[in-house]
């Protein structure tokens, strides 16, 4: 059998937990129900968020975008996440939505294009948007750093945006954030331009990495648990890794799962 084409969140899974990669990506498994404590409602408002600014660039109108975005959160959030940070996210999502359509413009040459499909023999990746001039767009929801140049850089330099640029053979990165802290508001960051050289060291690293995980195979055995990487522990909080039950043998754990979902 072929094998199958990594995508940015797989090759960050891999660095991450080389067993939580295991369960999502070689047994193709994903909990049946999402949870707080694993961060599902955060993940789901990034998606949303993602979804709003690309029909923004679509020429959809404010109104219109808005209120599919949020039906779209309320039916996709009903019965699981506790009502605090439920209301929370959704006036992150009112005070974002309202802002970028005062900040921003269809037509401002951000974008060329809105979820894009890019891919080559090893990778597979989406990207959010990409300008005429083949500078990557990429939007993050996310809580406020001390430093904005600190968390620029981060994403700036994240296995995503590195991949995104090679498939893309991007000139540039611009990094967007909306930032989930009250007062809710929208930063864009400025071009950073890459180039030709950079692109190639991106792509000699990515390479080796997926040569190194496609090198594992299907026995689970080879592919260790990370707890420092899957489990977040803190003084008032623990988040535990969706499969610590199967790492652990726990008997009818794999009733909690379901095939994973392909992205379309």
């Amino acid at each position: 059998m072929a094998a199958r084409k990594l995508s940015a969140s797989a090759l960050s899974a891999f660095l991450k937990s080389p067993k939580g990669y295991y369960w999502s990506y070689v047994a193709r498994l994903e909990p049946i129900q999402p949870s707080v404590g694993t961060y599902d409602h955060d993940k789901l408002c990034g998606i949303l968020w993602a979804e709003f600014v690309d029909r923004f660039y679509k020429g959809v109108p404010e109104g219109q975008n808005l209120t599919q975005t949020l039906t779209d959160w309320n039916d996709k959030t009903d019965g699981w996440v506790p009502e605090k940070p439920r209301a929370k996210l959704t006036g992150a999502l009112e005070a974002w939505g309202a802002q970028y359509y005062q900040m921003f413009s269809p037509d401002d040459g951000c974008r060329n294009g809105s979820e894009l499909h890019l891919e080559n023999e090893r990778f597979v990746a989406y990207l959010d948007g990409l300008s005429p001039e083949r500078v990557v767009h990429e939007v993050k929801s996310t809580s406020r750093a001390p430093q904005l140049s600190e968390q620029f850089l981060k994403v700036q330099t994240s296995i995503q945006v590195k991949l995104y640029c090679v498939l893309a053979e991007a000139t540039g990165i611009c990094i967007e954030f909306a930032f989930k802290d009250s007062p809710y508001q929208i930063v864009r960051g400025p071009i950073v331009p890459v180039t030709a050289e950079q692109r190639a060291g991106w792509e000699q690293e990515l390479n080796a990495l997926a040569d190194a995980i496609i090198s594992l195979g299907t026995d689970p055995h080879n592919y260790p648990c990370h707890p420092d990487g899957c489990t977040i522990m803190t003084k008032n909080f623990v988040g535990q890794c969706p499969f610590s039950a199967l790492c652990q043998d726990i008997e009818g754990a794999e009733i909690g799962f379901a095939p994973r979902k392909h992205r379309k």
